[in-house]
């Protein structure tokens, strides 16, 4: 009887364990006042909603024939920064280096920059920046379950060279959200039906019914490198030159400065994954 009491208190564990797995805590970090918001999950997976699905981004790292998603990371630091948060990546994959990304929301629209630099890196990581999952939906699934296959079975990218823009939505009424990175990014449709890491993503191919963007670029250490995924409107249309001084103007701006309504986490002063 006892054994069976504990089998079944085991088997409830496993089952809450699986639960809490398959349903990360997700945090604001942009909330404006016309329903708009950009969700994260982990502090290195995020969620554009508009308040439809505007896409979602993925971060990793690839290392020769080996790679991680950021959130796998054997350790997250994140801590609280102005309107974002820094985020801290140590694993064995990256030795003795630490990969550090600086995630801010944008004012002017709905999106996020981030800068991303790193000590003591290992000779040709190069960082990876998975983009897609954009509908006309606005279930509150859609904020639950990141990055889903069904999710981007009718995204349409156009890309050139180190920006791209996406098209969702029904024909008559369609949506868009663009994104930029590094001028050495090299971008290609990718199978979100296999992401089971950054590298088997970035090797799946195009012929899928769920496409989504794979970009890659080598960082170095000490270098900075800057990305952003907005809604473009007419205070906010992009080009990688203008992105650190967009970001050193997020830095450095007072949360009250613009209209919508204050960006907040509930991370607290410091934390840990």
């Amino acid at each position: 009887m006892k054994i069976v009491s504990f089998c079944v208190l085991l088997l409830s564990c496993f089952i809450a364990f699986q639960a809490e797995a398959q349903s990360p805590e997700t945090i604001v970090l942009r909330q404006g006042t016309d329903e708009s918001c950009v969700l994260s999950q982990h502090g290195t997976n995020f969620g554009f909603f508009m308040p439809e699905t505007g896409g979602y981004l993925f971060t990793g790292v690839i290392i020769g024939e080996k790679s991680f998603w950021l959130h796998e990371a054997e350790k997250i630091r994140v801590s609280s920064k102005n309107k974002g948060w820094l985020v801290k990546i140590t694993d064995p994959l990256l030795g003795k280096g630490i990969l550090s990304m600086h995630v801010l929301p944008l004012s002017a629209c709905n999106g996020i920059i981030l800068e991303v630099t790193g000590k003591d890196l290992p000779e040709g990581l190069q960082f990876l920046w998975a983009y897609g999952g954009c509908s006309s939906k606005t279930d509150t699934t859609e904020k639950d379950f990141f990055f889903q296959p069904q999710q981007c079975l009718n995204n349409v990218f156009s890309r050139e060279i180190n920006t791209f823009t996406v098209y969702y939505g029904p024909s008559m009424r369609l949506k868009v959200m663009m994104g930029v990175g590094p001028l050495n990014l090299e971008t290609r449709l990718s199978d979100a039906r296999k992401m089971s890491s950054p590298l088997a993503f970035w090797q799946s191919g195009k012929k899928t019914d769920a496409p989504a963007l794979a970009a890659t670029n080598q960082l170095r250490s000490g270098e900075r490198s800057y990305y952003c995924i907005y809604r473009q409107n007419q205070q906010a249309d992009y080009n990688y030159e203008m992105l650190p001084a967009i970001f050193k103007q997020e830095l450095t701006k007072n949360n009250n400065d613009h209209e919508e309504a204050r960006p907040h986490t509930s991370f607290g002063p410091d934390f840990h994954f």
